[in-house]
C-alpha cells in the first residue's frame, strides 16, 4: 500500500518530496517512489456547477427563473486545470493508495480536498497532513503526526456550507439586480457590505460642512525666566472656542497677569511590545509603512512561506503562539543571529525571560498561530519587497523579548485670572522594545512620542502670562479609507452590529477573513465599484448606485455576522449544516423578492434608458450608442453630450449625477498633450465646462 500525498500547489508538492528525501521518479503530474506518491492540486481543481449545468435554459438570465436553488449541489472539474484533475482522479482510483490530504491547513484548503475527493469518487479512509510551516523539518514532523481525516470533518462541513451559501446569494442577487436595473451588478456576502462602508465614508466626506474654531496658547514665565506654554481649556471636553471674539476677550484678560500652578501630576507610563502579526495586522503595517496593497503583502508573505521557507503560514487570524511551539524559539533565534541587522537583538533575546501570556497562550491559538520567522537562515535571494515584509515580521518577533518602553509623563494646570491652561510633557526614560522597532518619522505614533521638555514646575508656584497666540483652525471631514484603515474596519466590523452574540462572533473575524480580505478589495476594484487613487479607496458612481439599490440585509455587516457565527458553530458541532442551509435558502428567497418589488432605475422611452431631464426643454435625456441626448431633438432641442470626454468614459451613472446635481467630479481625463488630470464637469445653460477648483 502506498500513501498518496495530495498538496494544494506544485511547489508544496516538491517541498514534500524534498523533505521525504530518497529517490523519486518524476511522472506526469506527480512523483513516486516505493512508499509515496506526491501529487497536487493547482488551487481549486473542482468547482460548483453553474446554473446552466443544472438546466441549459438557466444560461439566459431572467427574473422569472429566480431564485435558483439546486436540490443538491453538484461539482465539476475546473476546465482550466482539467488535465491535473484527471491525473489526481486516476491516482485516487488506484486500489494500492491511501490518501494523505496535504492541502493548506484551513477552511479553504479543507474545501479543496473534500471537493476533489467527492468528484473523484474517493470514499476510503484518509489521513490529514496539517502544516503551519513548509520547512523540511516541519513537513517531516507533520508526516510523523498525521491526523485522522475525520478530525477535520466539522471544518469541512463549515467550508462547504460557506461555499454553498456564497453561491446562492451571489448567483441569485447578482442576476436579480442586473436584470431588474439593466446593468451588470455583482453582489456578494462580504464584498457588498465592504463597499457599503466605503460609500458611507465618501458620503460623510461629501456632506461634511467645515466650521472654524480657535485655540488659545499662552506662554508663562517663571521667576527665573524659564518659559513654558499652556493651552486654554474649560473642561475635559472643551478646549476650543467657537467664536473668535470670546477667545480674544480671554486673551486680553490674561496677558500680563500673574497666575499660579494649581496642579502638577508626574507619573511613569509604560507601552508594552506590540503583539505578534496575524495577516491582517501585517497587511495594515505594510500599507502604512510601504504603501503595499493588501494583495501585494499577502503575495509577498506567501512567497516567504512557500518559496523561501522563512515565514510560518501567513493566512492566519491569530496573534499568539502555543507553549509547545515556544519550545522552537531557540532554533528560530539561531537562524537570525548571523544576520548583521539582527545579531544584537538576538543576543538580548537569548538572555531575556521567556515571553509571557501576551505572546504565548494556548487558549488564543486556533488551527494556526501568529506569523513568525522559521528556523531557516535568510539568504541574499530575497527581492527588496520580500525583504521588507520579512524584516517587519522578524523585528516584531524579536521585540517580544524586550521590556516595555517607559516614559515620564507630566501634566500641569496653570490658572490666570480665573482661566485654566494645560501643559503636557512626555520624556522617554527607556526605549525598551523600540530599540528593535523604532518609530517611523511622520507616523502618528511618532508625533505622540515626541519629547516635550518642561522646566521644573511646582504646585503653588507663581508665574506670569507674558504673551498669547490665537490659532484659527477648521474642522476636518473624516478621512477616506486607505487599505490599512479599511482592513482595520473590516476586522472590527462587529461594531456595526447591535446584537451582542453577533458582536462576539465577529470578534477576530469581521467582514471576510485575513485570507480573503485582500481579494475582496481587488474584486471591488475589478468590477468597477471602487477606485484606488494613491493610497486611498474611492467609490465609483456605479458602486454608490448599487448601495442605494440593495436591501439593507445585503449591505449590512449583520448578515455576515450571522453567517460567521453559524459557521463557527458548525465547526464546533453546535449547529447542523442542514439547519444553516435552510436559513440561507429562506434568505435567498427574501432577497430575490425584495429586488423584484423594487422600482426599476432605468425607465425607457423609445426603447432607450432615461438618464434624466433635459436642462433646456425639460424632456427626457436618453442614452444613445455614442451620446446622451434630448428626446425632443425632433422638436429642435440640441442638448447632447458624448459618452467620452477627453478619453474619460462618461458612464450612465455619471451622466445621471451631472443632470441632477449640475456638477460631477471625475478622475482620469487626458489632455491633448497626453497629460492625465482630474476635474469636475459642470453643466450650466446646457453647456458642459471643466472646473478645477
Amino acid at each position: 500500500m502506498k500513501q498518496l500525498i495530495l498538496a494544494e500547489k506544485p511547489s508544496v508538492g516538491r517541498d514534500i518530496v524534498n523533505a521525504i528525501g530518497g529517490t523519486f521518479k518524476k511522472r506526469d503530474g506527480y512523483f513516486e517512489n516505493d512508499r509515496y506518491i506526491v501529487s497536487w492540486a493547482i488551487g481549486h481543481l473542482v468547482e460548483l456547477c453553474e446554473p446552466e449545468d443544472y438546466n441549459p435554459n438557466l444560461k439566459r438570465w431572467s427574473l422569472a427563473t429566480l431564485p435558483i436553488i439546486p436540490e443538491s449541489f453538484r461539482l465539476k472539474p475546473n476546465p482550466q486545470t482539467l488535465k491535473q484533475f484527471s491525473i489526481v482522479k486516476d491516482l485516487l482510483s488506484r486500489p494500492d493508495v491511501e490518501l494523505i490530504a496535504g492541502t493548506d491547513a484551513g477552511r479553504e484548503g479543507e474545501l479543496i480536498i473534500r471537493y476533489i475527493m467527492r468528484l473523484a469518487g474517493y470514499n476510503r479512509p484518509f489521513k490529514r497532513l496539517w502544516l503551519s510551516e513548509t520547512t523540511p523539518e516541519a513537513i517531516r514532523q507533520g508526516l510523523a503526526n498525521l491526523l485522522p481525516g475525520e478530525a477535520k470533518d466539522l471544518l469541512a462541513a463549515a467550508a462547504e456550507a460557506r461555499s454553498y451559501s456564497d453561491w446562492l446569494i451571489g448567483i441569485n442577487a447578482t442576476r436579480a439586480f442586473s436584470k431588474k436595473h439593466g446593468d451588470l451588478f455583482s453582489v456578494g456576502r462580504v464584498q457588498t457590505p465592504t463597499l457599503g462602508l466605503i460609500v458611507a465614508r465618501e458620503r460623510e466626506i461629501r456632506n461634511f460642512t467645515p466650521s472654524l474654531y480657535w485655540e488659545l496658547f499662552v506662554d508663562f514665565a517663571k521667576s527665573d525666566g524659564q518659559i513654558y506654554r499652556g493651552k486654554w481649556f474649560k473642561s475635559k471636553n472643551q478646549g476650543r472656542f467657537e467664536q473668535e471674539a470670546t477667545a480674544l476677550e480671554i486673551r486680553d484678560k490674561v496677558v500680563g497677569q500673574t497666575g499660579s500652578i494649581i496642579k502638577t501630576e508626574e507619573k511613569e507610563v509604560t507601552e508594552p511590545p506590540p503583539t505578534l502579526f496575524n495577516l491582517n495586522d501585517l497587511q495594515k503595517e505594510a500599507n502604512k509603512k510601504f504603501g503595499f496593497t493588501a494583495s501585494q503583502t499577502l503575495d509577498l508573505a506567501q512567497s516567504l512561506y512557500e518559496k523561501h521557507k522563512l515565514l510560518s503560514y501567513p493566512r492566519t487570524e491569530y496573534k499568539h503562539l502555543t507553549k509547545e511551539l515556544a519550545k522552537t524559539i531557540p532554533a528560530r533565534l539561531a537562524a537570525l543571529e548571523s544576520v548583521p541587522g539582527y545579531a544584537k537583538y538576538v543576543a538580548f533575546a537569548k538572555t531575556a525571560p521567556k515571553p509571557g501570556k501576551r505572546f504565548i497562550d494556548d487558549t488564543k491559538v486556533g488551527d494556526h498561530h501568529a506569523i513568525i520567522p522559521t528556523s531557516v537562515k535568510p539568504t541574499a535571494g530575497l527581492s527588496a519587497n520580500e525583504g521588507k515584509i520579512y524584516n517587519l515580521v522578524v523585528r516584531r518577533f524579536l521585540a517580544m523579548f524586550y521590556p516595555a518602553a517607559v516614559y515620564k509623563q507630566t501634566k500641569v494646570i496653570t490658572m490666570v485670572a480665573g482661566e485654566t491652561f494645560q501643559t503636557s510633557g512626555r520624556i522617554e526614560l527607556h526605549p525598551g522594545w523600540k530599540e528593535v522597532i523604532p518609530p517611523v518619522k511622520g507616523d502618528k505614533r511618532d508625533k505622540e512620542d515626541e519629547e516635550t521638555l518642561l522646566p521644573p514646575l511646582v504646585q503653588g508656584e507663581s508665574v506670569e502670562a507674558t504673551k498669547a497666540e490665537l490659532k484659527q483652525k477648521k474642522t476636518e471631514p473624516p478621512k477616506r479609507y486607505t487599505e490599512a484603515t479599511l482592513l482595520a474596519v473590516m476586522e472590527g466590523a462587529g461594531k456595526f452590529v447591535e446584537d451582542k452574540d453577533l458582536k462576539d462572533a465577529m470578534k477576530g473575524h469581521g467582514l471576510g477573513t485575513s485570507a480573503t480580505r485582500a481579494a475582496i478589495i481587488e474584486r471591488l476594484i475589478k468590477v468597477g465599484y471602487i477606485e484606488r487613487k494613491g493610497k486611498v479607496l474611492i467609490p465609483t458612481q456605479k458602486g454608490e448606485t448599487l448601495i442605494d439599490l440593495v436591501p439593507e440585509v445585503v449591505s449590512s455587516p449583520q448578515m455576515t455576522g450571522e453567517w460567521e457565527k453559524a459557521l463557527l458553530d458548525i465547526e464546533a458541532g453546535l449547529v447542523k449544516p442542514s439547519n444553516f442551509m435552510a436559513g440561507i435558502i429562506e434568505l435567498t428567497k427574501k432577497i430575490v423578492n425584495l429586488i423584484k418589488e423594487q422600482q426599476t432605475t432605468k425607465p425607457t422611452v423609445q426603447g432607450k434608458p432615461v438618464v434624466g431631464q433635459c436642462p433646456l426643454c425639460g424632456s427626457e435625456v436618453l442614452e444613445y450608442p455614442k451620446n446622451y441626448g434630448c428626446s425632443g431633438y425632433r422638436e429642435g432641442c440640441k442638448f447632447s453630450f458624448g459618452k467620452t470626454i477627453l478619453q474619460k468614459e462618461i458612464t450612465i451613472e455619471l451622466a445621471k449625477q451631472l443632470l441632477v446635481a449640475g456638477k460631477v467630479t471625475c478622475q482620469g481625463f487626458t489632455s491633448k498633450t497626453g497629460k492625465k488630470f482630474d476635474a469636475a464637469l459642470v453643466l450650466k445653460d446646457g453647456n458642459i465646462t471643466f472646473d478645477f477648483t
